[in-house]
């Protein structure tokens, strides 16, 4: 007896079995491929990916890797700096500066410190020619305004506060640093700096002369003699000629004969030898005031009258003309002008005392 299986065939009486068989086969492998995928851990393949660019000569672009051990390098170097060590004082290097020290008045009346950083070991300031101090007490100056913290903290002052130089504490008129400069007490209004601090000298001289010029003196039974000429009166019947003796007037000159002082000056020569020159002196007074002028032998243009212009800058601006022996008073202090010449063309010197202390100082211009 034949079955409908043998009738149909084998597919046709198995298919539903073998569609069965087939799905199996597919899930089969679906699943295995997951499993695969899975194994590869995305971390683990992107490392794997930067390793395999990092080992490459060049990338597909065809640019080379680039070297980033001086960039590393500076990145060190910046987060620990290097150091210079500082050099020991007694050592000389560039790396350190010179000690420097402000200037300061020392014993010195005849000039006024400047207050100015200069080097520690001079002994005169390069800039207002002041002589400094011996010994030098180096003091801190916080905030760098010229004065020591110890002086400010003494006196009431912020020394972290450099405005507070312009201050005046006893109100005399004379700021806290022109006071520390004088060393003067900035907090009692009778101590206070010279007011000669304030004055300055014109450079500009206004000079008069006299034409007598001193040609020699002699002995005579009567007293000595004196012989002068005046230049501008030759044209007189005396031809400007005068021979007088000690007590006489010299002719329509206005002056009279005083004294006379005999002087010698010697002069280098050649050969180490040196000559004497004579540069005697004689005293005379002119009539109308008493002023006294000494005529050295053979000179021309004596100078009689010198006058200097003073100008004193604090408060009111002052002007004074002054010539030697004349007085001044500032703010109720009276000085007195001993001298006045003029070193240079361009240039003028006055001497000046403190009637009251009896110092001098001398002002220079320009």
């Amino acid at each position: 007896m034949i079955s409908a299986a043998n009738d149909k065939g084998f597919f046709a009486a198995h298919w539903d079995w073998l569609v069965a068989a087939g799905g199996f086969a597919a899930l089969a492998a679906g699943v295995a491929c997951l499993v695969v995928e899975q194994s590869n851990d995305p971390v683990e393949l992107a490392a794997e990916a930067g390793a395999e660019v990092a080992l490459s000569k060049r990338t597909e672009t065809g640019v080379e890797k680039i070297d980033m051990s001086l960039y590393d390098i500076a990145l060190k170097e910046n987060e620990a700096p290097g150091r210079v060590d500082e050099p020991p004082e007694t050592l000389g290097s560039f790396l350190a500066s010179e000690k420097r020290v402000f200037c300061d008045q020392g014993d010195d009346p005849e000039h006024k410190s400047c207050g100015r950083p200069i080097p520690a070991d001079l002994k005169v300031c390069p800039f207002c020619k002041t002589k400094q101090p011996e010994e030098r007490k180096q003091d801190l100056d916080s905030d760098g305004d010229g004065i020591p913290d110890e002086w400010e903290r003494a006196n009431g002052m912020n020394p972290n506060d450099p405005a507070d130089i312009s201050g005046d504490l006893d109100g005399d008129g004379f700021t806290n640093l022109e006071e520390f400069a004088a060393k003067t007490d900035p907090q009692d209004p009778l101590s206070h700096p010279e007011y000669w601090d304030s004055l300055k000298l014109q450079p500009q001289l206004k000079q008069t002369f006299t034409t007598l010029v001193f040609t020699r003196t002699y002995t005579t039974p009567a007293g000595r003699k004196y012989d002068f000429k005046d230049p501008r009166r030759i044209n007189d019947y005396d031809r400007g000629n005068y021979s007088v003796h000690e007590g006489d007037k010299i002719g329509k000159s206005g002056f009279v004969v005083k004294g006379y002082e005999s002087k010698v000056r010697k002069q280098k020569m050649g050969g180490g030898m040196e000559k004497s020159i004579d540069v005697s002196e004689a005293e005379i007074v002119r009539e109308k005031d008493g002023k006294t002028v000494r005529l050295v032998i053979g000179a021309k243009k004596t100078p009689i009258d010198v006058q200097a212009t003073l100008v004193y800058e604090r408060g009111s601006t002052q002007t004074f003309e002054v010539a030697a022996g004349d007085e001044i008073d500032l703010n109720g202090t009276k000085y007195k002008v001993l001298e006045i010449t003029a070193p240079s063309k361009d240039a003028a010197q006055l001497k000046l005392k403190n009637l009251s202390s009896g110092r001098v100082r001398i002002l220079d211009a320009p």
